[in-house]
C-alpha cells in the first residue's frame, strides 16, 4: 500500500524526518536535475536498493509526472517498506519551485 501526495506535503514530509528518496527517471534526465538527496533506481539496482534501504524511513517515488511512481510504489511497498509515496505531479512539477541538484 502507498499513498499519493502532493509536492507540498512532499516538502513538509521532508523537513519533518528523514526520508528516502527513489527518483525512477532514466540516468540521464536524473543527471541533468533531481531532488536532493534522490537516488537514481532502475531495474538493475532496485533489489540492492531494496536490500540496503532502512524500511522503516519514508520512502518518496518520483518520477516524470506522478504516473510510473505509483506502480513503482507498489512494488516497494511490497518488497517491505512501511511508509511509501508517490509524489504526484512527479518531478516536472517538483521543478518548478523547488531547489534541483544535478549529477
Amino acid at each position: 500500500m502507498f499513498t499519493r501526495i502532493s509536492v507540498e506535503q512532499t516538502k513538509n514530509l521532508l523537513a519533518q524526518s528523514d526520508v528516502t528518496i527513489a527518483d525512477i527517471r532514466d540516468p540521464m534526465a536524473f543527471a541533468s536535475g533531481h531532488m536532493p538527496q534522490a537516488q537514481n533506481i532502475n531495474n538493475q539496482n532496485a533489489a540492492e536498493f531494496v536490500e540496503n534501504s532502512d524500511k522503516e524511513l519514508p520512502l518518496i517515488v518520483v518520477c516524470y509526472h506522478g504516473h510510473s511512481s505509483q506502480p513503482a510504489a507498489q512494488y516497494f511497498s511490497a518488497q517491505g517498506f512501511k511508509e511509501v509515496y508517490s509524489m504526484d505531479g512527479g518531478f516536472e512539477v517538483w521543478k518548478l519551485n523547488n531547489l534541483v541538484e544535478k549529477s
